[in-house]
């Protein structure tokens, strides 16, 4: 029996693993040389605009505060200077901060449900962002171009310039991520350390099964084959090279370990202090009780939270919301007084 699981975990990693493999550098480089490597200059302009988003309303306190609202950050970069789109919401001097990173072909809409539960609190701001690709950024005319790595220095300029750089006493920064988003969340971790208060994990732990990748990248290859790219890509507001790059190898060009189960991502969280949240589904294949149990001994001020009968990754309901302010609070919370009836 024994040999026989070995066999197929063998077999799975084999078919997955010219499909996720980085260059040979990135799997000798630690997590901190390939962010240095990746590193550009920070811009620091961004520039609000109308959203298009479904506006809440606006709640009317002593604060300046705003309901959702789409700006966009320049990134400038020689080779593909773009724009990245990002909403933001809530208190424009909040201590609180809460950036939300989607999963691989998520935008950030998909984290409006966010934007809502936190407008119901005083000092806390929310944004969500758009990858280079997918939703209001802008598209990079190349194929090959995006890239695990594009996407961590992406995020790492929003923050500093469009965060980091705003002048506030105080800054209590959580990175919550889905799937994808969460391992980008546990690698900006080595590049913020202490400016991060916490992270928060949306279904992802610290190792993806090579047969889960393989189950992932099976059903991906069964979508495509049923819809047109194209069409694919318009409804999922996602570039059909972004959809194309993310089957190519070396898309996932960070440092990892790998061995006979999986992709490790332990190397990402080393000599993290921070709080770790993770909230996972009771039915996820990508993080199972095992992965969860792994997690739990390498991270042991970790604070979890499972959803029953919930698959990959987690719907951010009421339950899921709290337990993310949760992580991000000192002390207890309480909602403002003027949207309590």
């Amino acid at each position: 029996m024994k040999k026989k699981i070995f066999n197929a975990l063998m077999e799975a990693k084999a078919e997955v693993i010219n499909w996720i493999r980085p260059p040979i550098k990135y799997l000798t480089s630690t997590v901190a040389q390939v962010a240095q490597e990746n590193a550009v200059p920070i811009a620091t302009k961004f520039i609000p605009v109308e959203s298009n988003l479904e506006a809440l309303p606006l709640v009317p306190i002593g604060v300046v505060s705003i309901s959702p609202e789409t700006r966009y950050f320049q990134i400038q970069d020689e080779q593909y200077p773009r724009k990245i789109a990002y909403t933001v919401s809530g208190d424009m001097n909040a201590e609180n901060i809460l950036v939300c990173l989607p999963g691989l072909l998520e935008t950030r809409t998909s984290f409006l449900g966010i934007h809502a539960y936190f407008l119901n609190f005083e000092n806390y701001q929310v944004i969500s962002v758009d990858f280079s690709g997918r939703g209001e950024s802008d598209y990079i005319d190349q194929y090959g171009a995006y890239k695990m790595s594009l996407y961590l220095s992406d995020v790492s300029e929003l923050i500093q310039g469009a965060v980091l750089a705003e002048t506030r006493a105080h800054q209590r920064l959580t990175i919550l991520g889905t799937s994808m988003g969460g391992v980008l969340a546990m690698y900006l971790t080595k590049i913020f350390d202490k400016k991060i208060n916490a992270i928060v994990l949306n279904d992802i732990a610290l190792t993806i099964n090579w047969t889960a990748l393989y189950t992932l990248y099976k059903s991906m290859k069964n979508e495509l084959g049923f819809k047109e790219v194209r069409e694919l890509a318009k409804e999922l507001s996602v570039d059909e090279k972004a959809i194309a790059d993310v089957q190519l190898p070396g898309h996932f060009d960070l440092s990892y370990r790998a061995n006979v189960w999986g992709m490790n991502f332990h190397e990402a969280l080393e000599g993290f202090k921070g709080k770790v949240g993770l909230v996972y589904g009771g039915e996820s294949k990508i993080c199972t009780e095992q992965r969860v149990q792994e997690i739990k001994a390498f991270v042991p001020r970790l604070n979890a939270f499972e959803v029953l009968n919930a698959g990959h990754p987690v719907p951010f309901d009421d339950l899921v919301c709290d337990f993310i302010h949760s992580q991000m609070s000192l002390r207890p919370v309480s909602r403002r007084k003027d949207m309590v009836n």
